[in-house]
């Protein structure tokens, strides 16, 4: 299903995609554009272009409507990709409704921080993005509005998270309703405008680049987090690289091209089409490490299960699955044994050592994780153990068959994302086993 479908499977009251032009893609509220270019790439799916502001005073003018602007709302919802290309100075709006009094606004300034804000005569709720937006990088931004006969908050979400750090501290609203505002813009606000209910110029973006706009009233904006980050953010992310369909070996392949390699600052890394036939896929990924601000690692579009295995310092963990399949990350980390003796502390070479799953871990309890003995320094390791999930294990220690004997330990130990190493005291047994 395109992405505009999902959009509007949602409930959305007005689309704008802004692919060429602005008009609405769902009713018939068609922006105004003052000095907007269309002929930039698009900054998100099921577009081949984006709105582009490359000036302080370009805008894109919405009519009047009650759904969106000049009715009071005890609900109401705001999404869309948005990029910019430099820094901006402070502030600008990337996105409002309304004037000095009251307002429902997207603003971004100070390193392009991100400012969630409505106002109205009883209270002013700011909410502020944990990150800053990254030039050239795409965002999906949602802010929520829910008066008190609701959740009384504003939700506000950066691709799909929901951004916490607000004034007041709970993001609570204390109200029923935002009151009536002024004409809906993105970009250079035509009239006068505030933040925090001071009046201060606000221009538009410099080179502030928009796809897929949408607004929701009423039921429809109670959106679930689980709707921005899965319908709203995931499905219209676009990716940095990849992997197209084909048979396991050729999926390899094309994985392996990507070795030794640090992916980006991207809304989405790398996509993993679905395999011949839509089955399950296994692939092995080699020393890919993903940026820490990056939102998606792995997308999946199969229906069935990818086992995902990072090898060599590869880190992938934030996966997504459009289409009902599931990803299964596995890192591979080291499990370690190593036996002293427990009235000298020396090593003790030849022991046998057996480490098995215990319960509440991933593993059927008694599966075997290390068989082995211990080397001229007392350890038994295996550099390959495949973690999914924190796994307790128990197992045991006995050299019972060559001088000098040691009568049987326990094992006990948690393995954990940093693997386990642990170390097992012997005592001395005069009586061979």
């Amino acid at each position: 299903m395109a992405y505009r479908d999902d959009i509007v499977a949602l409930g959305a009251d007005h689309h704008w995609d802004f692919d060429g032009d602005s008009n609405d893609q769902i009713g018939s509220v068609n922006g105004t554009n003052t000095s907007i270019v269309f002929t930039s790439s698009a900054i998100a799916e099921d577009a081949t272009n984006c709105a582009e502001t490359n000036a302080l005073t370009d805008r894109i003018s919405m009519p009047t409507t009650t759904n969106i602007n000049n009715s009071a709302q005890n609900r109401k919802a705001v999404c869309g990709w948005f990029a910019t290309t430099a820094i901006q100075r402070p502030p600008e709006r990337i996105y409002g409704e309304g004037n000095e009094t009251t307002s429902f606004a997207f603003i971004i300034g100070w390193g392009n921080n991100v400012i969630f804000e409505v106002d109205s005569a009883s209270f002013t709720v700011q909410v502020y993005s944990d990150t800053f937006l990254e030039p050239n990088r795409a965002y999906h931004l949602c802010m929520i509005f829910e008066g008190s006969d609701y959740a009384d908050e504003l939700r506000c979400y950066l691709d799909g998270v929901k951004q916490l750090t607000g004034q007041p501290t709970d993001r609570s609203i204390g109200a029923t309703t935002l009151a009536a505002r002024g004409v809906a813009e993105f970009g250079d606000p035509a009239g006068t405008v505030a933040i925090g209910g001071t009046v201060i110029l606000l221009e538009a973006c410099v080179n502030g680049q928009y796809n897929h706009w949408v607004t929701f009233d009423g039921a429809n904006a109670v959106l679930t987090d689980t709707e921005v980050r899965e319908e709203l953010f995931e499905k219209g992310a676009l990716p940095g690289t990849t992997i197209t369909s084909g048979t396991q070996s050729a999926m390899q392949t094309s994985l392996d091209a990507l070795a030794d390699t640090a992916r980006g600052n991207e809304p989405l890394n790398i996509r993993v089409n679905a395999v011949t036939g839509d089955g399950d896929l296994e692939l092995n990924a080699d020393n890919i490490t993903h940026n820490a601000l990056a939102s998606i690692h792995v997308q999946y579009m199969g229906t069935g299960t990818l086992t995902w295995t990072n090898l060599n310092g590869s880190n992938a963990s934030i996966g997504s699955t459009p289409n009902g399949g599931t990803i299964i990350f596995i890192t591979t980390v080291t499990v370690t044994v190593h036996v002293l003796d427990s009235s000298t502390f020396t090593d003790v070479t030849d022991a046998q050592v057996l480490v098995e799953a215990a319960s509440g871990g991933d593993l059927a309890e008694g599966t075997d994780i290390l068989t082995g003995v211990t080397n001229s320094s007392g350890i038994v390791t295996t550099s390959s153990f495949g973690y999914t999930n924190d796994q307790p294990v128990k197992g045991r220690v006995r050299k019972g068959t060559t001088s000098p004997f040691y009568k049987t330990s326990v094992i006990t130990g948690t393995i954990t994302s940093a693997g386990l190493t642990v170390t097992v005291l012997v005592e001395p047994d005069n009586v061979a086993g």
